[in-house]
């Protein structure tokens, strides 16, 4: 399989006159054409800075990437115009941002906000036809036609979800980015917003890095899973060897600490202490302070990437 995307060895941190956030530490991560990639992590793993480096919207200051390649059908963003990322962004990579309520514009119809975009990356398309291409997408993502010239207060959360995914979508992207689609939505809104995404991929044959802290949605949506811990790739693989045969320690907790069916437990087993500061991360393994596994070499000693396919950062 041909890859998509590619990143190398991406290092991103946030300055500032105080101190330094490493925020992303050398990830590398691999998607293929029509393929899903979930990327997995507790709040503050790096997870979101990860995908706006991506789209090339980290912001600077206090943002930089400091080291790395991210390859987009070859071509380096990172060494690209901000012109030539405009061309991509939309067109080539698109992406859900992780709160609805706030990526909307609350003073403009969604009406003239979506058709804004399918302008601005489309010039020579006039305002009628923005307006009617932006009626039919509406439609499959389940918005009716008649609330075009409704204000984004107007809508439910689950409503508003389905509107930033229509703005994702408008310019056929062949990288989808959702970064927590989900959150803050109930359950059942979650589970129609998470089908409809899915529906989407299959017609429109995009690939998917669907950026979540949920191990069920990404066993329900994704091919392949990658656990982010500490702004490392801890462990990857497809969905079926991360979650069957799990390698390393951090994402054995993550699952001991999801409740079971078919265990009656009166507690769950959380993983003991707290995400390291980015700005403070401890020498040697970054999970060493948490890990019931841990020995003496890895407080000394950051491991590499082990195994061929299924990797995982782990000693023992």
């Amino acid at each position: 399989m041909d890859t998509l995307l590619r990143i190398r060895n991406l290092h991103v941190h946030y300055l500032t006159d105080f101190e330094t956030v490493k925020a992303v530490n050398g990830i590398d991560l691999d998607i293929g054409p029509g393929e899903s990639l979930g990327l997995v992590g507790e709040t503050g793993a790096g997870k979101t800075t990860a995908c706006r480096a991506v789209m090339q919207l980290i912001p600077d200051p206090p943002g930089l990437i400091v080291d790395g390649e991210i390859l987009f059908k070859g071509e380096n963003l990172i060494y690209n115009t901000e012109r030539r990322n405009q061309e991509i962004r939309g067109n080539g990579i698109s992406m859900i941002f992780q709160d609805p309520m706030t990526a909307l514009n609350p003073i403009m119809t969604i009406g003239d906000q979506l058709a804004e975009v399918v302008r601005t990356h489309n010039p020579g398309i006039g305002r009628d036809e923005a307006r009617r291409k932006v009626i039919e997408m509406l439609e499959i993502v389940g918005v009716k036609a008649d609330r075009i010239n409704d204000y984004p207060h107007q809508f439910s959360g689950g409503m508003k979800q389905r509107v930033v995914i229509t703005m994702a979508l408008l310019c056929s992207p062949e990288l989808l980015i959702a970064d927590e689609p989900t959150t803050a939505l109930d359950v059942t809104i979650q589970a129609q917003v998470l089908e409809l995404i899915k529906k989407l991929r299959r017609e429109f044959n995009m690939s998917l890095l669907l950026v979540t802290h949920d191990l069920g949605i990404v066993a329900e949506v994704c091919d392949r899973a990658a656990i982010m811990y500490a702004g490392e790739i801890v462990e990857a693989g497809t969905v079926r060897e991360v979650f069957l045969e799990t390698r390393h320690p951090y994402t054995k907790g993550l699952f001991g600490s999801i409740p079971k069916l078919d265990e009656d437990s009166e507690r769950l087993v959380p993983i003991e202490g707290m995400v390291p500061n980015p700005a403070d991360l401890p020498p040697g393994c970054c999970f060493h302070p948490r890990c019931k596994e841990a020995r003496p070499e890895c407080s000394r000693q950051k491991p590499g990437l082990k195994g061929e396919g299924h990797v995982y950062k782990c000693f023992y």
